[in-house]
């Protein structure tokens, strides 16, 4: 018998990303300075080195070479660097989960890979902030995560079924399970208090004609991740590259042509910034 999905998640729930709560204090803070931020952000030193090693990366690309992070702050801004610090957050929670289920290094190249071609379809469609795609991305199959934990039987006869059928991984768990990885995912950030656009883009990634108010923003990431299994950029389990949802055409008014010019850059990125997040 599954495991009911509000006890699949309760252990991950009483587990936050406290750093990443004591930034957006400060960022709610209107006193806070960059200093103030990066203070924060050097209690974990591990962290501190890994955001410098990012935002020095080609997933931005600056001239200059960035030393310290109050100078990160002052060049990528404090949003997006809280952003990058709960990606590299999630990242470390999940560790030990059996390479029989899932390798560990294509998933989180699948994630970053999703983030980055959200990120860049976003930055051509006015009216979206494109920096707040990335989180979206690396964050949209966390629930998958929880599965692998939690229940790594029924997730291994649910990756095998898929694998062999060829069948949408997120319809097979929803047969078998009574809930989606999507679901999952979307119910833990939600504990975690994050931010309803983000809770929303990952609940529906898989339909995004489901999505409310942050239909556009889900739309894009749909059509990244469909983008990342295209070229082959890791893997979190689909048997195949994801069927677009027919919302997406129309949301997204970029040709074949000019999401293809997209994928030289994607790629370059994502193989730089694999290397700073491991």
């Amino acid at each position: 018998m599954a495991i009911k999905i509000n006890d699949l998640v309760e252990s991950w729930a009483a587990s936050p990303p406290i750093l990443y709560y004591q930034l957006r204090e400060k960022l709610d803070d209107p006193e806070t300075n960059f200093e103030d931020l990066a203070a924060v952000i050097k209690t974990d030193p591990a962290m501190s080195v890994r955001l410098l090693k990012i935002v020095n990366s080609a997933f931005y690309g600056f001239d200059e070479k960035v030393d310290t992070l109050t100078h990160a702050l002052n060049i990528v801004g404090t949003e997006q660097l809280t952003d990058l610090a709960l990606a590299a957050i999630v990242t470390s929670k999940f560790q030990g989960i059996p390479r029989d289920l899932i390798n560990m290094e294509t998933f989180w190249m699948h994630s970053i890979g999703c983030g980055i071609a959200a990120r860049k379809i976003a930055g051509h469609m006015p009216g979206v902030e494109a920096e707040k795609m990335y989180l979206g991305g690396m964050l949209h199959d966390i629930g998958s995560l929880i599965l692998f934990k939690e229940s790594p039987e029924e997730a291994k006869k649910i990756l095998l079924r898929c694998k062999e059928s060829g069948e949408s991984l997120f319809k097979v768990e929803k047969e078998v399970l009574g809930y989606d990885h999507a679901e999952v995912g979307a119910l833990l950030l939600t504990e975690w208090k994050l931010p309803d656009r983000l809770v929303e883009m990952v609940r529906y990634h898989h339909q995004p004609s489901n999505a409310g108010d942050f239909l556009e923003e889900t739309c894009i990431l749909a059509r990244a991740d469909a983008l990342v299994y295209e070229m082959k950029i890791g893997n979190s389990g689909e048997p195949g590259v994801p069927e677009l949802d027919l919302r997406i055409s129309e949301m997204i008014p970029l040709s074949d042509q000019e999401i293809n010019a997209l994928k030289d850059e994607i790629t370059v990125q994502v193989d730089d910034t694999v290397r700073m997040f491991f």
